[in-house]
């Protein structure tokens, strides 16, 4: 196990602001990167799917006009298709455009909440209305349960970069 620092609570509004802000840019940028992660996923099925579609159709078509087509050809084809048809069953049940949208919506929310974190720590007085801390507290566990999963791994890279690049991810 990864040695972590000792966790040190906020002993003061600012520091829980600065906290919470922190923890929705890292949670706002790991759902951007699972985002992207699994669309590129999704395109890469997608590309193998149409291209052994397109080679299994053309064989068969091929195979159509030619009376002596050789064993190993056809068992080719067929395992092709096999493979065509597994791989695009694999795309369906994987879902991976939609949990990429998943992702997307979850990232947009968590950086709005960092938005609005972000003006109530520079002192705007809109943003300070009332109980303006329950409220963010609020939004922000609803986001942790409403939000899917992101893996340890795919988060401690996300937190790797943010590290090593501070600015990424203050332009959204």
């Amino acid at each position: 196990m990864k040695n972590l620092p000792a966790y040190e609570p906020p002993v003061d509004e600012q520091q829980l602001l600065l906290k919470w802000i922190r923890r929705a840019r890292e949670s706002q940028m790991s759902h951007y990167d699972m985002a992207d992660l699994l669309s590129a996923r999704d395109r890469r099925v997608g590309w193998l799917v149409t291209v052994l579609a397109a080679f299994v159709g053309t064989a068969v078509f091929a195979s159509l006009n030619t009376s002596a087509v050789s064993l190993e050809i056809r068992i080719l084809v067929g395992l092709v298709s096999v493979i065509a048809a597994v791989s695009s069953a694999l795309q369906t049940y994987m879902r991976y455009a939609e949990r990429a949208e998943k992702h997307r919506a979850a990232g947009a929310r968590y950086g709005a909440v960092r938005r609005r974190l972000e003006s109530v720590f520079s002192g705007d007085a809109d943003a300070r209305d009332g109980h303006y801390l329950t409220a963010i507290r609020d939004e922000l566990d609803r986001l942790a349960q409403d939000s899917p999963n992101v893996p340890p791994r795919n988060f401690y890279r996300t937190q790797r970069a943010l590290s090593a690049d501070p600015r990424r991810g203050t332009e959204t």
